[in-house]
Protein backbone atom coordinates (compact mmCIF):
# COMPACT_ATOMS: atom_id res chain seq x y z
CA UNK A 1 0.00 0.00 0.00
CA UNK A 2 2.63 2.73 0.73
CA UNK A 3 4.80 1.64 -2.26
CA UNK A 4 1.24 2.14 -4.30
CA UNK A 5 0.91 5.55 -2.50
CA UNK A 6 4.60 6.74 -3.13
CA UNK A 7 4.23 5.82 -6.78
CA UNK A 8 1.23 8.53 -6.76
CA UNK A 9 3.71 11.22 -5.26
CA UNK A 10 0.92 11.11 -2.55
CA UNK A 11 4.11 10.13 0.03
CA UNK A 12 7.45 12.21 -0.59
CA UNK A 13 10.02 9.58 0.72
CA UNK A 14 12.99 11.59 -0.32
CA UNK A 15 14.10 13.02 3.21
CA UNK A 16 14.79 9.64 4.04
CA UNK A 17 17.44 9.55 1.34
CA UNK A 18 20.77 10.50 3.12
CA UNK A 19 22.80 9.94 0.50
CA UNK A 20 21.22 9.10 -3.24
CA UNK A 21 23.74 8.62 -5.85
CA UNK A 22 24.47 6.70 -8.81
CA UNK A 23 24.61 2.68 -9.43
CA UNK A 24 27.88 3.78 -10.79
CA UNK A 25 28.77 5.11 -7.45
CA UNK A 26 27.77 1.67 -6.03
CA UNK A 27 30.91 0.68 -3.86
CA UNK A 28 31.39 4.45 -2.94
CA UNK A 29 27.83 4.19 -1.39
CA UNK A 30 28.52 0.82 0.10
CA UNK A 31 31.65 1.64 1.84
CA UNK A 32 29.96 5.12 3.59
CA UNK A 33 27.44 2.82 4.83
CA UNK A 34 29.37 0.67 5.97
CA UNK A 35 31.59 2.56 7.65
CA UNK A 36 29.06 5.40 8.63
CA UNK A 37 31.35 8.08 6.99
CA UNK A 38 29.79 11.59 6.17
CA UNK A 39 26.60 11.16 8.08
CA UNK A 40 25.50 7.95 5.46
CA UNK A 41 21.83 6.67 6.86
CA UNK A 42 20.38 5.35 3.76
CA UNK A 43 22.57 5.08 0.68
CA UNK A 44 19.90 4.94 -2.51
CA UNK A 45 21.12 3.38 -5.60
CA UNK A 46 19.11 5.34 -8.95
CA UNK A 47 19.69 3.68 -12.48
Amino acid sequence: MILDRMSKGEIDASPLLTHPMSLADGPKGYELFKKKQDGCVRAVFQP
